[in-house]
């Protein structure tokens, strides 16, 4: 049904079957065009390829401001956690180890429960 002789330049032999004729180059009609245009569409393509590289590098400047202030604001939320164990500390010498043990153990269970309910799931 289908010609699946091979030329030996590694295409289908032009035949006028199925899929049609493939082109000796990668681009359909390429050798008919006179240098000029080859010339036009080669320096499209190059401004493509700038505009793309130019669009890639805006992107990683962005997304390298957006991980500079992500970073800013872990080192702040570290500064609070910090701050907040420094009062539980606080606490703890002030009143005895009766509320922290009763927190941890509520902490513990709150744990334990969410582990039961997602392996129920």
């Amino acid at each position: 049904m289908y010609n699946r002789q091979r030329n030996p330049g590694g295409f289908r032999s032009e035949t006028s079957e199925a899929y049609g004729r493939y082109p000796p180059s990668g681009f359909a009609g390429e050798e008919e065009d006179d240098p000029n245009s080859k010339d036009a569409r080669l320096k499209g393509r190059i401004s493509m390829l700038k505009e793309v590289s130019i669009s890639i590098g805006d992107e990683i400047r962005d997304q390298n401001q957006f991980l500079g202030t992500m970073g800013q604001d872990m080192e702040g939320m570290g500064d609070r956690l910090g701050a907040t164990i420094k009062r539980f500390h606080k606490m703890w010498v002030r009143q005895g180890c009766g509320p922290f043990f009763y927190l941890t153990l509520f902490a513990i269970g709150v744990v334990v429960f969410l582990y039961i309910y997602l392996k129920m799931r």
